[in-house]
């Protein structure tokens, strides 16, 4: 889970929670508006309340944690070269 800024200037968190091909495998969780409940909605849903660089780091760590790319995982110390 982690913070992020949305286009709006309020903060909101992204929960990730499967891979990319997974429709729900980020969510995003909005603060509540007027005394109400948070609001999660899954990351297509919210594409366009987030900066396009904040889509790229999401859908890059979902691919980290999730994807079987040779990307590092977040989670292993790098290896010297």
């Amino acid at each position: 889970m982690g913070n992020l800024s949305l286009l709006d200037g309020r903060q909101a968190n992204v929960v990730l929670v499967g891979p990319r091909e997974n429709p729900k495998g980020a969510t995003l969780v909005l603060p509540a508006e007027g005394g109400g409940p948070v609001r999660a909605l899954p990351l297509a849903e919210g594409i366009e309340l987030l900066h396009p660089e904040t889509v790229i780091d999401i859908i890059c760590m979902q691919e980290r944690v999730y994807g079987e790319t040779d990307l590092e995982s977040p989670f292993e110390p790098s290896e010297p070269s």
